[in-house]
């Protein structure tokens, strides 16, 4: 007598083109994390300190501005991660729960990169400001002050990758199972 043969499971497959790919979509967002950081710089519009006979201060109102900051940041990471982890999804789908780890790790990174390109070409530090004078205006510095901004990059790239595999999923076959 046959037993019923009990569905299996396959492993990826992985074609030669497969790690091909993999290190091309990090590059891709790699590379996005470089724009992400140019266009924080662009569109971020930092507080501004008001230089006094005391020093330099900066108003309760300016510093909604140092939110604006962070703001923008969040935004541009979370159009970025979306389509990436989208796109990652739809071109990578044969690696299955692989592609999670795999974008986040990429997300933070590109973050980090955005972070760090943003600090470096946007506003110094306004201590560093060589010999102001009273009545100048000094945009802060671009800075994150906490660790949620960067999450946002992989979530978004998860809830990407979350779409990918939701728009290609396949409804079963009845006749697999009669």
């Amino acid at each position: 007598m046959s037993e019923p043969s009990l569905p299996t499971s396959n492993p990826p497959r992985v074609t030669p083109a497969v790690p091909r790919r993999v290190v091309l979509a990090a590059v891709v967002m790699l590379l996005l994390g470089v724009v992400g950081g140019l266009v924080w710089v662009w569109l971020a519009d930092p507080a501004q300190w008001q230089v006094t006979s005391r020093g330099i201060v900066m108003s309760e109102s300016e510093s909604q501005g140092q939110f604006g900051v962070i703001v923008v940041f969040v935004a541009i990471g979370a159009v970025v991660s979306l389509g990436w982890g989208w796109v990652t999804g739809r071109r990578l789908e044969e690696l299955g729960w692989v592609l999670t780890p795999f974008v986040v790790v990429v997300t933070v990174l590109a973050a980090l990169l955005a972070w760090r390109i943003g600090v470096e070409l946007g506003p110094p530090d306004p201590a560093t400001v060589a010999r102001p004078s009273v009545g100048d205006r000094i945009p802060a510095q671009l800075k994150i002050d906490g660790i949620v901004p960067f999450l946002v990059w992989p979530i978004f790239g998860l809830i990407g990758l979350v779409g990918a595999v939701w728009s290609t999923r396949r409804e079963p076959d009845p006749a697999t199972y009669a």
